[in-house]
């Protein structure tokens, strides 16, 4: 019958079948020793994930799972040192030790058996005392070339920024990679790693320092895994109804913001990406919103990330170019690449308080990003590129706190031209002094508590996150010649338009069928993206689309809106 030993001497290791062999396992697989090569596959769900603030014991099985801040260059080592005694030119193999840093971990002795001539004694008559079989014990090697080499990596990963709690300073941990994982992580991946938990020394000042590691079995990326979620049929409707109540769903405190939140929740959900002979369309939307104090743009971004799958948030004031895309930073005599927020947000959402607050040189370095989706750098010798795959949800005040409509939007908001063209949505909000108004924020504010929410932040983020990866909506001809008419229409009537502004409108169409489950963009779709746009650039088109911006909204305003988008 085969042990658990023998079990666990194999060269991969099946943590499920370990568990099911052998029940009792689970209550001391911590105290089993395996091997530095070894692997592990088929980790168990019943395992708990850890938190690296957690970790504090070594040779201990621990998963858990992080986001990699910083992934070092990969190298080669030496499993095996192969040393040559300078006395009687034995060859002595040794395991090189992970916690000494690839070095021996004690000091070496010749343990070769020689003969050799016994010492003279003085007390003997004779000179000649004859030989002896001793070991050499000779302390004066010479190293020869390393045979056995394996590639191995560094990386450091710290907690999810969701699982970080305020006032508390993140965690992070140092994890060793080799053979088949190196390579396999960058700079702001999330990752669940399995591994043992060991330790690492070194002098510093005649002052021993020991640092835990994870010397990694089992690497698994979390940016491809989709979130398998129970959705309701009845929320599958593709209706006004279904789409209003969502809307309404999200950040019911605020009043008066209903296309503010379409544009948000469009943002969120973003169109299809698309790729063709290795050039890729992004699919992310982006969403600016300038406006004066006290209109709640905060409240929409610290909403957006709640309800987004994986999200950043961070301020202007303070925020360094190396704090957004990446920075070098050298440990010793190796240079590793540090994440920034908007590598660290990759195929997520980074919420940029006070953007016009980030210093030139910042603004700048996000251009790429913006577009391409990438951040290329170059430092030192090493030249990389890093996906930067990310929604950005931007927020500032106007230059003068108060907006000036008789002034550019350039002007207002302290931005230039290339950057504004970027963000598929601008919303301008104001805060208007208007007595019918402000009764309406007052009941709508003591009301609050009595008003019942059709959808939790819980289910609005499962809804999401389920549209977004079930639905790939496709553009019918009708659509694309009412979408090609009115770009060619405000792209005569402003010179602040680019051509940017297509993929724009693709983007948000597709957004918006998503929103609304469906497979297909229809009128509905088109209508209501371009009275957002509408909303922003007013350019007279169509004096009554805020008509089609409200939840009131019927099928025979939206007809009659496309019929007149049809005979531009």
């Amino acid at each position: 019958m085969e042990t658990i030993k023998e079990f666990c001497s194999q060269e991969t290791i099946d943590l499920t079948e370990l568990l099911d062999k052998f029940p009792d396992s689970s209550e001391y697989i911590d105290d089993l020793s395996f091997q530095q090569t070894q692997r592990f596959v088929n980790i168990p769900i019943c395992f708990k994930l850890n938190k690296i603030a957690e970790i504090n014991q070594t040779h201990k099985i621990v998963l858990i799972k992080g986001t990699v801040i910083r992934a070092g260059i990969a190298k080669s080592m030496s499993k095996i040192l192969s040393y040559r005694c300078k006395e009687c030119k034995f060859v002595t193999e040794v395991q090189s030790c992970s916690s000494n840093y690839f070095m021996t971990e004690n000091q070496l002795k010749c343990q070769n058996i020689v003969i050799k001539q016994q010492k003279y004694n003085p007390f003997f008559k004779q000179k000649f005392q004859g030989f002896k079989k001793q070991k050499c014990n000779s302390t004066a090697f010479e190293k020869l070339e390393d045979s056995k080499l394996i590639d191995y990596q560094e990386i450091k990963i710290q907690d999810t920024y969701t699982t970080i709690e305020p006032g508390t300073i993140s965690n992070n941990i140092r994890v060793m990679l080799e053979g088949e994982f190196v390579n396999s992580c960058n700079s702001g991946d999330d990752v669940i790693i399995g591994g043992i938990v060991t330790q690492r020394w070194k002098m510093i000042k005649q002052i021993p320092q020991i640092t835990l590691w994870i010397d990694c079995k089992y690497l698994r990326l979390q940016n491809q895994l989709k979130l398998l979620q129970n959705i309701d049929d009845n929320q599958l409707n593709c209706t006004f109804q279904h789409r209003n109540q969502v809307i309404n769903s999200f950040i019911p405190e605020l009043c008066n913001q209903w296309q503010v939140k379409l544009g948000t929740l469009l943002s969120l959900i973003g169109g299809v990406t698309k790729s063709n002979n290795g050039i890729t369309v992004r699919g992310d939307s982006h969403l600016l919103l300038i406006g004066e104090p006290g209109t709640g743009k905060s409240t929409f971004l610290r909403n957006a990330c709640t309800i987004s799958e994986k999200s950043i948030y961070v301020n202007g004031i303070g925020t360094t170019q190396a704090g957004l895309t990446l920075s070098f930073v050298k440990e010793g005599s190796d240079w590793m690449i540090e994440a920034g927020a908007l590598v660290m947000a990759d195929q997520g959402l980074c919420c940029i308080d006070e953007f016009n607050l980030l210093n030139q040189q910042s603004q700048q370095s996000i251009l790429e990003a913006l577009e391409q989706q990438t951040i290329s750098s170059s430092k030192a010798g090493i030249s990389t590129k890093l996906n930067a795959r990310t929604t950005i949800i931007a927020a500032c005040n106007p230059v003068e706190q108060v907006y000036n409509s008789k002034l550019s939007i350039q002007y207002n908001s302290g931005l230039s031209t290339p950057l504004l063209s970027r963000f598929d949505q601008i919303y301008i909000l104001k805060d208007q002094h208007d007595y019918e108004l402000d009764k309406q924020l007052c009941d709508h504010i003591f009301n609050l508590n009595n008003n019942k929410q059709n959808y939790t932040l819980k289910q609005l983020k499962q809804y999401i996150i389920y549209v977004k990866n079930t639905f790939q909506p496709i553009m019918n001809e009708d659509c694309q010649q009412v979408i090609q008419k009115y770009f060619t229409f405000i792209r005569q009537s402003t010179q602040q338009v680019t051509a940017r502004k297509l993929e724009s409108l693709i983007r948000l169409s597709e957004a918006h069928a998503r929103l609304c489950s469906k497979r297909f963009i229809d009128e509905f779709d088109v209508v209501t993206v371009i009275a957002l746009i509408e909303s922003t650039q007013f350019t007279g088109i169509y004096p009554e689309f805020q008509d089609c911006l409200t939840e009131t909204v019927t099928i025979d305003k939206i007809q009659e809106m496309w019929n007149h988008l049809k005979n531009i």
